[in-house]
């Protein structure tokens, strides 16, 4: 893999966001792009034009393999996974794949703190960001919180810290990719519609710290260390966090940084205290009635559910869960249920699959879509309770993204 920013000749597959803005920094590079997307919408007819416009050559609703093949190297979408054609056809023709975040390394100044894990990479990535703004510094916050980096490299000088939030997807294809501070939040089972086993998730996850150096810093928790890859070397400084009592991980982690990185602990308070949350990360929308809304769409995890149903009172839980199963254990939160749902509301492609692992734990109604699952909400719902989407599960079966199903339930409350 290595000299491939030497080599011109490239292909973008997947015309996301992140893909056309690839397409278009690499053209403005010296490189010759060919961009190939199987789908076809509205959205991506658009950026078609713009490619037209900068005559970049590109195809939509197929995969033209023998074209793509004409490349040094391809750029590849973490939409396509191992399993597609495309990707297949790629390992055999032994065709180097990378992604943007690797690609956006070679361009980019500024020093990278890096953010991965199971759960809560984007509310660590945007206290990280806060934090480094209050001390005065600039900093900039990109990745898979929906910014590209590459759309970014350009405008960084040295001077910039760059928090990235960074899923396995990405990590699979760096090479050279080295954040001066890596970050693994946790690890918990996922994904596995995507990776072929748990170790080789966990093997993505770990990527981020392999180019690091003795200068650089790791920070995980100690107990994933010990219980999931116990013989990994680190070539970075290992600093644990999430051990202290009285003390959430995820403060834990920032103090943590504060002190490496010499910052003030007072600011890094006042970033946490004034912090109200994310949008769609148990976003309370509106109380009615004594019935309180909480938009939880962006948990796609069972650890995300966990962390959820933990912060609820018991027994006052309508949940909402749902949408296109990753490979979880569903089971591993039929404790939780028992003890805080009320009655739990399943829906989409998983609906069968979480039927199965919680029937027992706590009443259950299965319905097709989300908006079917809000209404038998409404039927059940008392002063007191809490009607939660929290699904467990990605969007994909009947959304684009998290984002769109969180924006539904919220209009589904705004019509009350």
């Amino acid at each position: 893999m290595r000299n491939l920013k030497q080599k011109k000749r490239v292909t973008v597959l997947g015309l996301g966001e992140t893909g056309l803005l690839s397409a278009l920094f690499l053209k403005r590079k010296g490189y010759s792009v060919f961009v190939s997307d199987a789908q076809v919408s509205e959205i991506l007819k658009k950026r078609s034009l713009q490619l037209k416009e900068e005559k970049i050559p590109h195809e939509l609703a197929k995969h033209s393999l023998e074209k793509i093949a004409e490349c040094d190297w391809v750029l590849i979408s973490p939409g396509i996974p191992p399993s597609s054609e495309v990707y297949r056809f790629l390992q055999e023709k032994k065709i180097p794949m990378v992604s943007e975040i690797e690609t956006a390394s070679w361009f980019s100044k500024g020093r990278v703190t890096a953010v991965t894990g199971t759960s809560g990479k984007t509310t660590a990535a945007t206290l990280l960001q806060r934090i480094y703004e209050a001390n005065g510094l600039l900093s900039v916050v990109c990745g898979n919180i929906g910014n590209p980096w590459i759309g970014e490299a350009d405008r960084l000088d040295r001077d910039t810290e760059i928090v990235l939030e960074i899923s396995s997807f990405q990590l699979v294809h760096t090479y050279s990719f080295a954040p001066h501070i890596g970050i693994l939040l946790n690890v918990g089972l996922n994904h596995l519609d995507w990776h072929a086993s748990m170790q080789e998730y966990i093997q993505a996850k770990l990527r981020l710290f392999q180019n690091q150096s003795s200068h650089d810093f790791a920070l995980l928790r100690e107990q994933d260390q010990k219980n999931l890859f116990p013989d990994f070397h680190f070539p970075s400084r290992v600093v644990y966090f999430g051990g202290e009592e009285g003390r959430n991980s995820n403060e834990q982690l920032l103090f943590e940084i504060t002190k490496l990185r010499g910052l003030d602990p007072e600011k890094t308070w006042s970033v946490l205290t004034g912090f109200s949350g994310l949008e769609h990360r148990l976003e309370r929308v509106r109380a009615i009635n004594g019935i309180q809304f909480i938009n939880d769409s962006k948990c796609t995890t069972i650890e995300a559910l966990i962390w959820a149903l933990d912060q609820s009172p018991d027994g006052h839980v309508i949940l909402l869960a749902g949408g296109h199963d990753k490979g979880a254990d569903f089971r591993l939160v039929r404790e939780r249920l028992a003890k805080k749902v009320k009655r739990a509301i399943v829906f989409g492609e998983a609906q069968d699959l979480l039927w199965e692992s919680w029937n027992g734990a706590a009443p259950l109604t299965k319905v097709q879509g989300l908006s079917e699952a809000f209404q038998e909400a409404l039927k059940i719902a008392k002063p007191g309770n809490i009607i939660l989407l929290s699904p467990a599960c990605a969007s994909f079966d009947q959304f684009p993204n998290y984002k769109e199903r969180g924006r539904l339930f919220k209009e589904l409350v705004a019509a009350l």
